[in-house]
């Protein structure tokens, strides 16, 4: 398994030693990371969903697994920031990076590299479930403690949902799955010009996205912020995010939804997505809200650099 994965994390590698050898590219990053996020990535989510039968949406052990992972984890991440002296909204934060992973930008390409085109439908559909409830969940916590002019001088629970589903809704990920959606319900013919399209697309989907976190890699100064305060709050985060949330995904696929087969691809997506390092969208919440940018940036970088041995792990242990 090892062997197998080592084509992914080199192409890591690749982006990592052009964006040191190129420092002065910092603006093609923007739009490299560009092009993953609304051309490569939508493409390949709607094309695996569009191509798709009805009937293999209806995967509810793996959707329930997913969501168990995701909602445990962020529990707990919530108590362990109390316990921190971390009080709520900004605890969301803190939550939001143990639950949040890399799930276009490495989970896609790693599932599709080893699993090849059945591992297509799993990983959209697991790509969104992690996409919307912490994403949601964060706004919602910051808008309800947040003083608005309005007529109580607060924001109104209902304002808080409408704009946390406008943000989770137009998120071209999710746009490109509900297109999808939209072709397998009504049952439309995908026509072969725009399989043809999207399917070339797609197919730079993976490595563009693997290029990207290696230039994302190289720009960010490891020594330079970390201390020791900062790892007090890094490290319950990975352990929650790379330790915890694959294993809780893992227990209730296998015991509380009798996924029991471990060679289903269903399971096996449900516990790899759940075992990806933390996404970048937990800093630009961070930053949007004021917390710890800066720590929350690292624990990006480490954990994408520690899951390059847990996840071949994890692999490895469900492929037995």
């Amino acid at each position: 398994m090892f062997m197998i994965v080592i084509p992914i994390f080199l192409i890591i590698l690749v982006g990592y030693c052009f964006g040191r050898l190129r420092p002065d590219s910092g603006n093609s990053d923007k739009l490299i990371n560009d092009y993953v996020l609304y051309i490569a990535l939508p493409a390949l989510l709607f094309l695996s969903i569009a191509r798709s039968d009805i009937n293999e949406l209806e995967q509810w052990g793996f959707i329930g697994a997913s969501l168990a992972g995701i909602c445990i984890v962020y529990a707990m991440g919530t108590v362990i920031a109390k316990f921190m002296g971390i009080g709520f909204p900004q605890s969301s934060i803190l939550s939001m990076g143990a639950c949040y992973g890399t799930t276009g930008y490495m989970g896609i390409p790693i599932l599709l590299s080893i699993y090849g085109e059945p591992a297509a439908l799993p990983a959209a559909i697991a790509t969104i479930l992690h996409n919307i409830p912490a994403i949601i969940a964060v706004i919602i916590s910051y808008d309800m403690t947040t003083t608005r002019h309005s007529a109580n001088g607060r924001i109104s629970f209902f304002y808080s949902i409408a704009k946390a589903l406008k943000t989770t809704f137009t998120n071209p990920l999710t746009v490109s799955v509900i297109a999808g959606l939209i072709f397998v319900v009504f049952r439309i013919p995908l026509p072969e010009f725009l399989q043809s399209f999207t399917h070339l697309l797609a197919n730079a989907a993976g490595p563009t996205a693997l290029f990207a976190l290696g230039l994302g890699l190289s720009r960010f100064n490891l020594k330079e912020h970390v201390n020791r305060d900062a790892l007090k709050l890094v490290a319950p985060m990975l352990l929650l995010k790379l330790g915890i949330q694959p294993w809780v995904t893992f227990i209730c696929a296998y015991y509380l939804f009798g996924m029991q087969q471990l060679n289903n691809i269903w399971f096996i997506v449900a516990v790899v997505m759940a075992a990806q390092p933390i996404g970048a969208s937990v800093y630009i919440f961070a930053r949007i809200y004021n917390f710890r940018q800066e720590v929350i940036s690292l624990s990006i970088i480490i954990s994408l650099l520690v899951a390059l041995i847990t996840i071949p792990l994890i692999l490895q242990f469900i492929s037995v």
